[in-house]
């Protein structure tokens, strides 16, 4: 029989990931509706990218520019493109399969969901930045979150320590932010936009972790389980 501290240690990490994915999906429903019905999460839209844009200052502009590069659909894909090609060199297959899945499906939901609700971006006279496609959900916060987020939990599950992990996880957080913050500043998106992307990329990306946790869960049991007959069967 499997111990149960051993089963415990198992089924956390899922259940876990399921509560955030819950509680993800319940924001991101929560903010189309508001959006949707126009409730004032949309006039805090509004005055915030106003406040924004009259206190632009030129060096902020210059340095919210370079952030948001990091977020463009080109500068993740490639990024993505290359750890899956280092991944499957070193023979992670599984590892380069889940990079996969996450871009391609963050990208692909991005558009059908753009194309969706339709939603027109914020209009200045002297706009910082400009874009052509709609709003909803902002699709650099979604990918970043999801692409960022991936890359990250897969190197932080190489390390031992949880220090060496939140040296890896902190950081990635902190970069999404400041992507998802650009694009408050550069007046392409509202509040909305990049709350909802962040929401919707989390949720994408705990759906592939969870689906991926699922395809190695019986290994993971067979170990347990001989581990549990290593402790019986002792000398």
């Amino acid at each position: 029989m499997i111990p149960a501290s051993d089963r415990i240690r198992a089924f956390r990490v899922p259940l876990i990931g399921l509560m955030l994915l819950f509680a993800s999906l319940w924001a991101f429903g929560v903010l189309v509706e508001d959006v949707v019905t126009g409730d004032p999460i949309v006039r805090l839209d509004t005055r915030l990218a106003n406040w924004l844009h009259e206190n632009a200052q030129p060096g902020l502009t210059e340095f919210f520019e370079a952030v948001t590069v990091l977020g463009n659909a080109v500068v993740v894909v490639s990024l993505a493109l290359v750890s899956i090609a280092v991944l499957a060199r070193r023979g992670r297959r599984g590892d380069a399969l889940l990079v996969a899945t996450v871009v391609t499906g963050a990208e692909a939901l991005t558009l059908a969901m753009k194309l969706g609700f339709r939603r027109e971006r914020p209009f200045f006279a002297d706009p910082l930045a400009r874009e052509s496609t709609f709003s909803f959900p902002s699709g650099h916060a979604m990918v970043s979150v999801a692409v960022y987020g991936v890359l990250a939990f897969l190197l932080a599950r190489e390390l031992a320590s949880w220090p060496a992990r939140s040296a890896v996880l902190v950081p990635a957080a902190a970069l999404v932010l400041l992507i998802g913050f650009s694009r408050l500043y550069l007046g392409v998106h509202y509040l909305s936009d990049v709350l909802a992307g962040f929401m919707g990329g989390l949720a994408w990306l705990l759906v592939c972790l969870l689906a991926f946790a699922a395809r190695g869960a019986r290994p993971v049991v067979q170990t347990l389980r001989y581990r549990a007959w290593r402790k019986q069967n002792r000398p």
